[in-house]
């Protein structure tokens, strides 16, 4: 056999792609759109379950240092103010941590959304002071 040049293509099938129908291509679009669902689906199942995972830690935080603080109370004593405002404290911290342990985060965030419908300025301000303990939280431990 000689070389020839350009290389004999004749026992080469030609492209599929020149004889799908539009029924084929719709088909394959269906098959990726469904394909690409299911990773968004399994994406946010992962996503959520972390989510889970990282609020029960931080209700267990919580829950820490509101039994740090109504022991720092008893150590202080009953007729002592600044005892029962952290008392109070605790009490506050105790009633958090049960809710993020009682509620899953899609619950929560159905909340945090009425919340602000609801109260916009409130909840403006809540995470305008939200925004400045975590920067001032990271700042301090970066030093």
């Amino acid at each position: 056999m000689a070389n020839t040049y350009p290389p004999d293509t004749s026992h080469v099938p030609p492209s599929s792609a020149a004889h799908e129908t539009p029924g084929m291509t719709r088909e394959a679009a269906e098959v990726a759109k469904q394909r690409a669902g299911a990773m968004w689906d399994d994406a946010k199942d992962t996503a959520r379950s972390k989510m889970n995972e990282q609020k029960d830690t931080a209700a267990d935080g919580l829950g820490d240092v509101a039994g740090a603080l109504h022991d720092a109370a008893r150590r202080r004593g009953d007729d002592d103010p600044f005892a029962r405002l952290t008392d109070t404290a605790a009490d506050g911290l105790d009633r958090l941590s049960g809710t993020l342990r009682n509620k899953d985060v899609s619950s929560m965030l159905r909340d945090m959304d009425s919340f602000a419908r609801n109260q916009p300025v409130a909840f403006f301000g809540l995470a305008l002071a939200a925004g400045f303990v975590a920067v001032r939280l990271l700042k301090d431990s970066h030093q």
